[in-house]
């Protein structure tokens, strides 16, 4: 969908990268400019796969890696080059660090003026913590996520994958997107920007509309809902099971189900706003029958009857049943000293072009360091061998990288 594009990206680790996944995996060419040391987020001591973390492995596959030493003049000018035969550049530095080096959205826009420059950071270039260290923890605690996550009475509890790095990618992803939509429509360059904290309020949906306008202010649910009753999780006899009977006709026939269909009509939990109000007669006594039995046996008599439920699934069932087989949703790569990597792949289907391709890998540091300098910037051999030489640019051969 993306082929043609070309994509410069200078992330780390998962927020500044994820988004170039994402550009990479609908066809886009995605160059990850890379410091001689290399990606943070290639350490194997955080979830590793051998000699490599598996948080690379995800969010890197199918882009090329070319290590560039920003410091050094060449290094820059090599970066500039690349800046002007791309469309978009998507960068993940701290506020004012691209403008420090001389990289900043004019220089950028001086060598190309149609660029697209995505600039993510922590807390965005304005305001008082512009300069504030930012991880996903950081993030998920000062936005108020954590407030609303785990069960109440307990400590609070971040959420199971790193959200608020994650969210902010797919953010740069659209807004990439996005500028070079408004470009092909006559817009021109565009500098967007794509803060982390942002995107963590934006990501607080109608729980942040309803204390700005009504003050409510909630506290963690568990895996309650805190306007819709029963929405949660119920322990069976066997496993947890979740059901979400959001409509009436839903919460009639889960009642049925249940051998308790006098509750349907229940002067005090006829409408989900009384069952809300009137939550804690109600959930114990639904507790109590669906304890009774195993859940799979529930599960299945849910499902005959059309009430909205599911297993809380571990991650190995998650993974491996029938609906990911029948879309084809686990993907691998060939990676050097590991073989076949497996991965969850591009969730946006192709259809009109006969489905998804298998990722292409992720890159070795500086793999294609060589190649690009040649085929995307056309520098003759003898400059390849000197920028090569002095550190401006490096590759995994010195010898094997010039000439393949």
């Amino acid at each position: 969908m993306l082929e043609g594009y070309r994509i410069i990206e200078t992330g780390q680790v998962i927020a500044g990268t994820g988004g170039g996944m994402i550009l990479a995996d609908m066809g886009a060419e995605v160059i990850k400019v890379e410091a001689p040391v290399g990606d943070l987020g290639r350490n194997p001591n955080i979830a590793g796969l051998g000699p490599i973390s598996s948080i690379f492995l995800t969010f890197n596959r199918g882009k090329k890696s070319v290590v560039l030493d920003l410091k050094q003049p060449e290094g820059k000018e090599v970066f500039l080059d690349l800046t002007a035969r791309a469309d978009a550049l998507i960068a993940n530095f701290r506020p004012g660090t691209l403008d420090r080096l001389g990289l900043g959205f004019q220089a950028l826009k001086e060598r190309n003026p149609g660029i697209i420059l995505v600039d993510s950071s922590g807390y965005g270039e304005g305001g008082p913590w512009r300069d504030h260290t930012a991880f996903d923890l950081v993030l998920q605690g000062v936005s108020g996520h954590m407030s609303i996550t785990g069960e109440p009475g307990r400590p609070p509890a971040r959420h199971g994958v790193p959200t608020a790095d994650i969210t902010t990618a797919l953010y740069c992803a659209l807004a990439c997107m996005g500028g070079l939509l408004g470009r092909a429509r006559g817009g021109g360059a565009a500098h967007l920007e794509v803060p982390m904290f942002d995107v963590q309020l934006a990501m607080l949906g109608y729980v942040s509309t309803m204390y700005l306008n009504n003050g409510d202010l909630p506290g963690p649910p568990g895996s309650a809902h805190e306007y819709m009753v029963p929405y949660q999780a119920f322990a069976t006899k066997t496993i947890y099971i979740v059901l979400s009977p959001r409509e009436e006709r839903f919460w009639k026939k889960m009642c049925e189900v249940m051998g308790i269909p006098e509750l349907a009509d229940d002067p005090r939990y006829k409408t989900n706003d009384l069952r809300s109000k009137n939550r804690a007669g109600l959930l114990p006594r639904l507790e109590g029958i669906l304890r009774a039995r195993p859940g799979e046996e529930w599960l299945e008599l849910f499902a005959k009857a059309g009430v909205p439920s599911a297993p809380v699934n571990p991650l190995d069932r998650a993974l491996e049943n029938d609906q990911v087989r029948a879309r084809n949703l686990i993907r691998s790569y060939e990676f050097p000293g590991l073989g076949k990597v497996r991965l969850v792949g591009n969730p946006i289907l192709n259809r009109s072009a006969g489905g998804n391709p298998d990722p292409r890998p992720a890159p070795l540091l500086g793999e294609h360091t060589g190649a690009v300098l040649r085929d995307v910037l056309g520098y003759p051999e003898d400059r390849i061998a000197s920028l090569l030489a002095s550190g401006a640019a490096q590759a995994p051969c010195v010898a094997s990288t010039v000439k393949a």
